[in-house]
């Protein structure tokens, strides 16, 4: 897009309130959110309480200069959203030194109003929960958690003219038709991302990505979709979604190679719990331990509440004959409460076979 000569402006980023939230000690966390742009941190919010109602009263302003001379420009504004994350602060435990967060969920706020004109706008941002957080689960009669967003800056960035003859090109997918059978709403819902290509002269071709849709049932289908998106991915740690959601699909199909290698992308550029956890499972399978024991470990390191991590750990320690590790193990994995019923079976086949990791044998 054209640049506009003139000096910085600040940009403000303000959440005022989040509400129908919860944390995983109860339904009163103490919480904060943290604003990122452009890959750069704005700002932590001081430690709040949430109310009774899940309502939690921020009033977090952050900001970034918009200076087209250098630093943040139109292009940046026009391809990066600005990232919220809300995190819980757990009460330190005996013998800890550290306060422990934990994730809750994120939102995103599109900046594109700025480059239409507007010099302020609101909205409220439905605030999705990551894997395992209390809020993949609403309480009955409970909205879709949320942030209200204010954006602010003293003058547009862009004036009228520049409106009018500005190439931004804005894309809305409105609906989808003659939908597979594999999309049919029949199984536990999954996030998706559809990808539209958009043909440029002399170029090749730049890809269009559509976030934050549902896609339901059989998933057959959906791994070619994702592999075509990456496929088209230069900075790996923009699509830490759709690399979760291809190595899933590779580990319910076992294609534990793939599911590997993918997890292993995701590491590269933006490790967290979730892809170390994949890792950590496709090695299991491949029955390379040693490998799966270090994974798993890294994912413990990240988030040691995730119930899975230590379902599997336990049933690696099982395998490597140690019986008190797995014994351990599987300790923290009925106190975590872990929801996947054929896994904890599973573990219990293994524990029957081995003879020993159930403490109450």
């Amino acid at each position: 897009m054209e640049q506009v000569p003139s000096g910085g402006k600040l940009v403000q980023i303000t959440v005022t309130d989040g509400y129908d939230l919860r944390g995983y000690k109860g339904d009163t966390p103490v919480t904060f959110v943290r604003a990122e742009f452009n890959q750069v941190t704005l700002g932590d919010s001081a430690k709040i309480t949430v109310s009774s109602e899940g309502t939690a009263k921020y009033n977090f302003t952050s900001s970034f200069e918009f200076n087209p001379e250098g630093g943040i420009t139109l292009n940046d504004i026009a391809h990066n959203p600005v990232f919220l994350t809300v995190t819980e602060v757990l009460q330190k435990e005996k013998k800890q030194k550290d306060e422990k967060n934990l994730t809750i969920g994120q939102a995103v706020v599109d900046l594109l109003p700025l480059l239409e004109g507007e010099s302020s706008f609101e909205m409220m941002v439905p605030l999705h929960p990551v894997q395992g957080s209390p809020l993949e689960t609403p309480r009955p009669g409970s909205k879709q958690c949320s942030l209200e967003v204010k954006v602010f800056v003293a003058e547009p960035l862009l004036t009228a003219a520049q409106v009018l003859g500005s190439n931004l090109l804005k894309v809305t997918l409105e609906g989808a038709y003659s939908v597979p059978e594999s999309f049919v709403p029949t199984g536990t819902q999954q996030n998706y991302m559809v990808g539209l290509q958009v043909p440029s002269l002399g170029e090749k071709d730049c890809p269009i990505f559509f976030k934050n849709g549902t896609l339901k049932g059989d998933h057959s289908k959906a791994k070619a979709c994702y592999e075509r998106t990456i496929s088209f991915v230069v900075d790996a740690s923009e699509m830490h979604f759709i690399f979760l959601r291809l190595g899933l699909i590779y580990l319910e199909e076992k294609e534990y190679e793939k599911a590997k290698k993918t997890y292993l992308q995701a590491c590269k550029k933006s490790p967290s719990c979730l892809t170390w956890l994949g890792v950590g499972i496709a090695c299991y399978r491949l029955e390379e331990l040693s490998e799966a024991e270090d994974a798993l470990s890294e994912a413990n390191v990240l988030n040691n509440y995730n119930a899975e991590v230590w379902a599997y750990l336990a049933l690696v320690c099982l395998k490597a004959g140690r019986q008190l590790e797995a014994e351990q193990a599987y300790k923290y994995t009925l106190k975590l409460k872990l929801k996947n019923e054929a896994l904890l079976a599973e573990i219990h086949t293994v524990q029957e076979m081995v003879g020993f990791g159930d403490p109450s044998f």
